[in-house]
């Protein structure tokens, strides 16, 4: 389960930029996930509300964007997404070779979808009202 992993580095970053601005609180916290991650958003939620318990991020709302795989074939010079998820043997594509939609090439690179990014932090700092 790398989701608590995940989470742990997630929130050693955000406590560590929220004392860089003197938050007294961690409100919320905007993630992006690709789904090549393989990260399960709703374990990574649970791991999250564990791992805050008593820190400033207790109660905080973890909010998380997914992010589509993309691909770029040398071949042909498509870009984008790595197959139609609504094909049965999708998520095997992903697996094993990587084929353009387009060409059928293989000399292909993926080029998203392998990110998990803080985008941002919502703070309470001393000097704001509840």
């Amino acid at each position: 389960m790398h989701e608590f992993s995940t989470a742990q580095m997630i929130l050693d970053t955000v406590l560590t930029v929220a004392r860089g601005h003197l938050a007294v609180k961690i409100l919320q916290v905007n993630l992006e996930i690709g789904e090549l991650t393989l990260l399960n958003p709703e374990q990574l939620k649970f791991s999250f509300d564990i791992l805050t318990k008593g820190t400033k991020a207790e109660g905080a709302h973890l909010k998380i964007r997914r992010c589509k795989a993309k691909m770029r074939c040398e071949t042909c010079g498509y870009e984008g997404a790595i197959r139609n998820e609504d094909t049965e043997d999708y998520h095997l594509s992903l697996i094993f070779v990587l084929q353009c939609p387009k060409c059928g090439g293989t000399k292909t690179q993926v080029i998203g979808g392998k990110d998990c990014n803080i985008r941002s932090i919502k703070v309470k700092t001393s000097g704001e009202r509840a």
